[in-house]
């Protein structure tokens, strides 16, 4: 359930008269709502007073709306380093015990240039949110589910396939995560790759972009099930 559909289950469980309806409708369009005093508060404030709405089908609407949307949390995260590191990283560690952060007691070479690391082999992860391209919205109000029709970009940036051996890569939508399991060169060799992400970067560094329209690509390499080590020994092995 998007917040389109939201507001459409909101009116839809108001009882009282079309004109009431009618009224609050146009109360909350004229209205310059700003957070946490948003539309939705003050569309369900309005059908509550009016009488046609109780406490109770709010709860019910309520509920419903974050057992559909588990993941809206993960878009109010502002920092770049919470969601990339805290978040993403974390969440792909608790798939798999086996996953460690590298040193260099497990990497004599190692400085940095990587997230993961499992039995030899160099994993850096890498994630985005899946949002309205045409919105200007703050993102936790722009989310997208899985099967949106709507049009979305997700920018996977400061790629180094010469740096590791297998890229993760963590796709949230409002309702699902996505991880796609990738080794380094199929991300070089990939149409979706572009090289030059900055001007005067130097080897390979580049960047993804995954649409709407090209999200299709990575489906043969996006992880089904919950075994994430063999996926990413997999991935490894095809290198």
């Amino acid at each position: 359930m998007e917040l389109t559909e939201l507001r459409a289950r909101i009116q839809e469980a108001f009882t009282g008269s079309k004109d009431d309806l009618d009224a609050v409708i146009a109360i909350v369009e004229e209205d310059r709502a700003i957070f946490p005093f948003n539309e939705y508060e003050h569309l369900i404030c309005n059908l509550i007073d009016r009488g046609g709405l109780s406490y109770d089908q709010y709860i019910e609407i309520r509920t419903e709306y974050i057992s559909e949307n588990p993941n809206l949390w993960i878009f109010e995260i502002s920092a770049p380093r919470g969601f990339g590191e805290s978040f993403a990283q974390t969440y792909v560690q608790g798939k798999c015990s086996k996953l460690k952060k590298p040193s260099k007691k497990t990497d004599p070479n190692y400085s940095g240039e990587y997230d993961l690391w499992l039995d030899g082999i160099s994993i850096e992860v890498k994630a985005s949110r899946a949002v309205d391209s045409d919105s200007d919205e703050p993102l936790y109000m722009k989310a997208l589910s899985r099967n949106t029709s709507r049009k979305f970009l997700m920018n996977f940036q400061q790629l180094k396939p010469q740096c590791c051996d297998v890229f993760i890569w963590v796709a949230v939508f409002r309702d699902e995560i996505v991880l796609w399991i990738m080794n380094s060169q199929e991300v070089l060799n990939n149409p979706l790759f572009s090289k030059g992400q900055h001007r005067g970067n130097k080897g390979n560094e580049g960047q993804l972009h995954v649409k709407h329209d090209n999200v299709h690509l990575l489906a043969q390499y996006e992880l089904i099930g919950d075994n994430i080590e063999q996926a990413i020994r997999d991935a490894a092995s095809r290198k």
